[in-house]
Parts: structure tokens; sequence; C-alpha cells
């Protein structure tokens, strides 16, 4: 996986090149964003001659969110949103790529908010148990691996609970305003 680790911050739109030439494996991305401001943050692929937007989230507030760089883009697109026309958020954004021992490991029972990375040991096996926003509505859950550098969607759409089983090495992205797992 990765241990580099690089920090970016601004107060205004901004895209940040992430991947260096050669640099193959997913990469872990922790953002804060910004007070009173949506920022939408997004993975993007940008080429002499081709540009590509992935997926992404509205983040909103200060809290820390987790995305994965997926092994092929190599940009993170962030757009801040202006507040009301009297206020436009306190402080900038920041961005950091996070060592691999900077990621917790799936085990027991976990729960978060927003989009969030997990890490899932080399040649261990997990059976998980996801409920989605305290079962109201659906999440995502995204397996990045050695196989699946791009990513590979592994929740089923319109589940509100779900039981998924994945082998590591590898990274999860849980997606949702809400989520709490549970493992064997």
């Amino acid at each position: 996986m990765n241990d580099p680790e690089q920090q970016w911050s601004s107060w205004r739109s901004r895209e940040i090149l992430i991947r260096e030439a050669g640099d193959a494996a997913p990469i872990p991305l922790e953002i804060r964003g910004v007070f009173g401001v949506r920022l939408d943050a997004y993975v993007f692929q940008r080429t002499d001659t081709t540009q590509e937007a992935g997926y992404g989230s509205t983040l909103s507030g200060r809290q820390r969110h987790r995305f994965v760089l997926p092994s092929d883009f190599n940009s993170l697109r962030l757009f801040r949103h202006s507040g009301k026309a009297t206020f436009t958020g306190v402080g900038g954004w920041q961005v950091r790529r996070l060592a691999e021992q900077d990621v917790e490991f799936v085990a027991g029972e976990m729960s978060g908010e927003g989009p969030w990375v997990l890490r899932v040991a080399e040649g261990t096996k997990k059976r998980l148990r996801i409920t989605w926003n305290k079962g109201q509505y659906a999440g995502a859950l995204t397996f990045f691996g050695p196989a699946f550098g791009a990513g590979k969607e592994l929740s089923a759409p319109n589940h509100t609970h779900e039981t998924i089983s994945v082998t590591g090495p590898g990274y999860l992205l849980l997606n949702a305003q809400h989520w709490s797992l549970t493992t064997d």
C-alpha cells in the first residue's frame, strides 16, 4: 500500500495532484472541511488528453472524512461552496495523504459518520454486518485492494442492513451519513 505523508490546504476551490507517476496502489486520504460551508470532494483523473471525474461526496462542517483515491485516478478536486452572502465559513480545508498505519483495521464493533476508510489485513477474511444510516436508507461499501485498485462496489442498492464478506489486503470505503458494523 503506501507510506509517504503529504498535506495540502487552501481557502479556495482547488484540484490537487496526489498520485505521482509509477504510484499504482489505492491511496487513503483524510479531508477536514470548513465550519459553516459545504465542500464537494471527488476523485479526478487528468492527463494531457483526458479529464474524468469519479465518485465524490459533499462534506459539511469541520469534522474529518476519509476517502480512497482509486488506482486509476490521480487527483482530488475540492469545490468550496460559499455560505450565505454575509457568512463564507471559517477557515480553510485540509487534505492529508494517510500512511497505511494511520488507517485502522476493521475489527469488533465500529461506527462512524460520513465517508470513512478502514483497512483489512493481508490474508484476513472478514464478515461485516453493516447497518446504514440507522436502518433508514442505504449506504455504500467499496473495496480497494490489489485486484480491485479501481474499487469494487460490494453493497447492494436499497439495503439498509447487510452482511458482506471481504478478504484482505485492502481498504474499505464506507460512504453514508451514519454507519455501524460488527465483525466476526
